[in-house]
């Protein structure tokens, strides 16, 4: 039976920041004339200097017209129901990790992508968390049984990476966007890399090397004593 996830901490400061910056960027768009949008979106077509900052905040940059509405709303109701259970299970710590790794992994093979088929396009929105989250969780329980698709739908881990990664070729086949397929496909692939991550054992000290013992060999100069007994032994 479907049913919502606690609204965890991190969870909910991420929707806070995300629909008060939307709704920031209403007010400095649509009435201030400022163009907050190009500001924060990032362009793929023409990096330079602003792609510096545009690599973390494409996902807080929304469109501020009225058809904008619903589909924010529906991105945020989303995250909560993907990110939360994610946060439940691996603490804020992990979620704020799987944010970052999601957004940079998307915004670098969109880069990419862009700088060899140029197109006026434009990265923006919450859509590489949602994704990265929906693998990530996935991923997590590879090889631990079978998931409950919202409730409804009874299917393999792996599967569910499968029909994000079908819906965003779909989307292609309808937008020809190839620098929003590379970002979908950097966003999915940074999740799973992310969960391999904290699958590693912590890496251990490198044990420094044992030399073997040179023989020592008779000189024919007799070895004077002295100097202080205090002195140092080392190099700092």
């Amino acid at each position: 039976m479907f049913r919502f996830p606690p609204l965890t901490p991190f969870v909910k400061k991420l929707l806070i920041a995300l629909f008060g910056t939307w709704i920031l960027q209403i007010i400095l768009q649509n009435w201030a004339g400022m163009p907050i949008f190009e500001f924060l979106a990032l362009s793929t077509a023409s990096p330079g200097l602003n792609t510096l900052w545009q690599l973390g905040t494409h996902v807080f940059a929304f469109p501020t017209g009225p058809q904008s509405v619903f589909s924010m709303l529906i991105v945020l109701l989303f995250l909560w129901l993907m990110l939360a259970p994610f946060e439940q299970r691996f603490g804020e710590k992990r979620t704020i990790q799987l944010c970052v790794a999601a957004t940079l992994s998307s915004a670098f093979l969109a880069l990419i992508v862009g700088l060899i088929v140029p197109s006026p396009s434009a990265l923006y929105g919450a859509q590489a968390i949602l994704l990265g989250s929906i693998a990530a969780f996935a991923w997590s329980y590879r090889g631990q049984g079978r998931m409950s698709f919202f409730g409804v739908i009874d299917m393999k881990p792996v599967h569910i990476i499968y029909l994000v990664l079908a819906l965003s070729a779909l989307m292609f086949i309808t937008s020809g966007d190839a620098v929003a397929l590379a970002a979908d496909i950097g966003a999915i692939g940074g999740g799973v890399a992310f969960i391999e991550w904290l699958r590693k054992p912590p890496g251990r000290r490198r044990k420094r090397p044992k030399w073997p013992k040179r023989r020592k060999k008779k000189s024919d100069f007799d070895v004077i004593q002295g100097g202080r007994a205090d002195e140092p032994r080392w190099l700092n």
